[in-house]
């Protein structure tokens, strides 16, 4: 009886062992690679924003054109071209009827696999000028632009021989249009022009040229070195015929045969340099810890906009001795280079914040981890101003530094979420910067 009572103890202890094992061997966790996915390509995601450059409000239903892309803006005057694939120039064409034709060109560097690029622009359209100047090549005239005789005026002396586009010559009165204007030419590398004015109608040609002259700011000053620009293919290109400066008049001086746009530049040499800092991403930190693959395509991050100056304008002025009515009018064309530099908006004293989110679409496998780090370049651009005394010769160089905020660059990281991963970032997603699990 004793040893049946020790078989069945035996026995019972034995199935007890097996089942020990069997269930320590099931419950026993064998880690398997997982794989990760193959890199994505580079993307480039152009937004733009386009508003009328004599009222500051946005145009909605203006054409934008890039290549063989086209589309229009919304209500708010925005357009977006997402996840291009290629890097390089990009030429945006805007056209909207009642307004001149404005070309924006900007150039994404080539990016790395799992990286998305997002580059922002701003553009202001000019309108057409309602009405304008009829002159009648026989009699001549002035025609005065924006501001009256002390801003700029174009003179067509009597007799002139005018032909129309197609080489008619014309013999009625006709009307011009001419107005102050932005530079069409932003994002080129091209000098910069302090003043810009659209001639129309576009193609008409003039013999003699006409005069054109425009007021020098300054009472006591006036620009060391100015030329005059013609714009072409997108492109401003330097012209021959000189700019002369009038001190009885103190008007700069010059003449066009031709009706386009044309700017007048101060020529100084500048120094490009970019710089890169960090930036805020929500979804820095994306989790799936499911056993099935996951998508996520709204990445939302916090980026600067705007363009500032390293120091107030009139600081700078004042502390070289320049004050009164002439610092106020050197401090407005500075003003404008800056606008002119920025794509036509005034540079602040500090940058603004705004949130945005870029739509490019992951797909985070089962048990991954898919880290997003954000970069901002921002531009700056470095120049000494050069100015002469009126009646001297005696020079005066004001240095001065832009610097805007440019495009971002989210860059994507997927890691395994392996047992260290989970004792580290389970319940730990927010203090990545949000985001969490999928």
């Amino acid at each position: 009886m004793k040893a049946k009572t020790l078989f069945i103890r035996l026995r019972g202890m034995a199935l007890a062992t097996l089942l020990a094992a069997l269930f320590a061997g099931a419950c026993t966790k064998v880690d398997e690679p997982i794989p990760i996915p193959d890199p994505d390509p580079a993307t480039y995601t152009i937004k733009g924003e386009v508003y009328n450059n004599n009222t500051g409000l946005a145009i909605s239903g203006v054409a934008v054109k890039i290549g063989a892309l086209t589309g229009t803006t919304d209500n708010a005057g925005k357009f977006q071209f997402a996840n291009l694939t290629t890097a390089g120039k990009y030429t945006i064409e805007l056209t909207k009827t009642g307004f001149m034709p404005v070309t924006v060109s900007l150039e994404f560097p080539a990016g790395r696999p799992n990286e998305a690029h997002i580059f922002t622009v701003s553009a202001m359209m000019v309108p057409y000028v309602p009405g304008g100047a009829f002159i009648s090549p026989a009699t001549g005239g002035t025609l005065f632009i924006e501001g009256g005789a002390t801003d700029a005026n174009l003179v067509m002396a009597p007799n002139t021989v005018a032909k129309d586009e197609s080489g008619a010559t014309i013999k009625t009165s006709f009307q011009i249009q001419a107005v102050q204007t932005n530079d069409p030419g932003v994002g080129t590398d091209n000098n910069i022009p302090f003043k810009v004015f659209n001639f129309g109608p576009d193609g008409y040609t003039f013999s003699p040229p006409l005069q054109l002259k425009v007021d020098n700011p300054m009472t006591n000053y006036r620009f060391a070195d100015i030329a005059l620009q013609y714009f072409k293919n997108n492109a401003w290109e330097i012209q021959s015929t000189p700019v002369t400066y009038d001190p009885v008049l103190n008007d700069y001086v010059t003449s066009i045969s031709h009706f386009s746009s044309y700017g007048l530049t101060v020529n100084f040499a500048r120094i490009e340099s970019s710089s890169t800092a960090g930036i805020k991403v929500y979804d820095s930190l994306k989790i799936n810890r499911g056993l099935t693959n996951a998508t996520w395509s709204n990445w939302k991050y916090q980026k600067k906009s705007g363009w500032i100056f390293s120091e107030p304008v009139e600081t700078t002025l004042t502390n070289l001795g320049i004050t009164g009515v002439d610092k106020d009018q050197l401090a407005e064309v500075i003003n404008q280079i800056g606008r002119l530099l920025s794509g036509g908006f005034t540079p602040g004293t500090s940058f603004t914040l705004s949130d945005e989110t870029a739509v490019n679409l992951k797909n985070i496998p089962s048990m991954t981890m898919l880290f997003v780090k954000g970069d901002q370049t921002f531009l700056s651009y470095s120049f000494n101003l050069n100015v002469y005394y009126r009646n001297s010769n005696t020079k005066v160089s004001i240095p001065i530094k832009l610097t805007g905020a440019k495009n971002v660059v989210l860059s994507f990281t997927p890691e395994a979420y392996d047992n260290h991963a989970h004792g580290k970032y389970y319940n730990h997603d927010s203090g990545l910067g949000g985001g969490g699990t999928i």
